[in-house]
């Protein structure tokens, strides 16, 4: 099938590198991404004396893990539906790894925003 597989409802769903490696490592990256800049934000916020733009980058960040759940569970529906093939094995492996990966990475995002959202950064 060359890195093409079916989902159940017949819709095709791509299932090439790029999707395998935003299901497996996007949610990290993301999560990277969102601590870097967080560390980056706090004194330019309190500067700027607001605190919304590091609610943004958290909730956009966010989505980004949540687009990463979503290409794990599309490598996930494709491997089931490509029994037969060699690769559907992995596509299954790899979908249920980046799933895992979006919530965990997701949760410590969300963990991370928690002490923003009650207590002022800039004390």
């Amino acid at each position: 099938m060359s890195g093409r597989g079916t989902t159940t409802d017949g819709a095709e769903a791509l299932c090439g590198p790029i999707r395998r490696f935003d299901a497996v490592a996007g949610a990290i990256i993301w999560w990277a991404c969102h601590l870097a800049a967080s560390y980056w934000l706090v004194p330019r916020a309190c500067t700027w004396g607001t605190h919304w733009p590091i609610h943004l980058v958290t909730l956009i960040l966010l989505a980004l893990t949540g687009r990463s759940w979503l290409s794990g569970r599309q490598l996930l529906h494709g491997g089931r539906a490509a029994r037969d093939e060699p690769p559907a094995e992995r596509d299954v492996y790899l979908g249920w790894t980046g799933m895992a990966f979006a919530v965990f990475f997701g949760a410590v995002i969300i963990a991370e925003w928690i002490p923003t959202l009650f207590l002022d950064p800039c004390w």
